[in-house]
């Protein structure tokens, strides 16, 4: 399993525009908001960093999920990778799963960085353990119903040259309507009515009050995205059924 995990990790830095917007376009648009409005104070020994650090770990989660991710599988499936992994008796469940836990690991990569450079550079407050742990455990409920979405994407896609730019569409139109550009407050009524229906935008924007210590949990957020997971879900088994004999 060790080995394999190696070799998805080795796999997902071999797409260079996901592994950009993942690592390190978060970072650019953090530096570039700081700089343009300054790490100004919004109350309760609190500044614009510690609401800004949301909307850029939002932002690294969504290329992963839906470039990387769907990509990876419309290569396996153009390649016919499975197929002859499974002829040499490479265990494919085995294989799958250790991709799956790959990307949990960019992502974690990912929030760690924002992280690390919020707190060294522009001294992010951090909440107490108990609300970190909640933090961390509904960012991660989060990536899950977007990996399915992703791997629906993937599936229902068969050229790789496709799926990039589809997912890199699905992604700007994602950050337009979570307020990655425009603070979701100042969005068009209708804007922010779609926006409603995303779990990544409470994620973005709503995650503030557990990261201050107000509460553990965004309720909303769990509600909404248990719907976006039984969707993904049901969406999925319907494709691998209609594909069963080209995997």
């Amino acid at each position: 399993m060790a080995y394999k995990l190696w070799l998805s990790l080795k796999t997902q830095f071999r797409v260079p525009i996901s592994i950009f917007f993942t690592l390190l376009f978060p970072l650019v648009m953090m530096v570039a908001m700081l700089l343009s409005y300054g790490n100004f104070s919004i109350g309760n020994g609190l500044h614009f960093i510690d609401k800004y650090f949301l909307i850029s770990s939002s932002i690294g989660l969504l290329p992963l999920t839906l470039i990387s991710f769907p990509t990876f599988l419309t290569e396996l499936i153009e390649k016919k990778t499975t197929k002859r992994l499974y002829y040499f008796g490479v265990n494919i469940r085995t294989m799958l799963v250790a991709d799956v836990i790959s990307y949990f690991i960019i992502a974690s990569l990912s929030l760690a960085v924002n992280i690390l450079v919020a707190r060294l550079v522009y001294r992010l407050h951090l909440p107490d353990m108990s609300h970190f742990i909640a933090f961390l455990a509904q960012v991660f409920y989060a990536i899950i119903p977007l990996l399915l979405i992703g791997a629906c994407l993937g599936l229902l896609i068969h050229n790789s040259r496709i799926v990039l730019p589809v997912g890199m569409l699905l992604m700007f139109i994602t950050y337009m309507l979570i307020g990655i550009f425009t603070p979701f407050k100042d969005l068009p009524e209708g804007l922010k009515n779609m926006g409603q229906f995303l779990p990544i935008k409470y994620v973005a924007n709503d995650f503030f009050d557990i990261w201050q210590g107000k509460t553990f949990f965004v309720s909303q957020f769990l509600q909404l995205n248990s719907i976006w997971l039984l969707i993904g879900l049901v969406g999925l088994i319907i494709l691998l059924k209609a594909k069963k004999g080209q995997l």
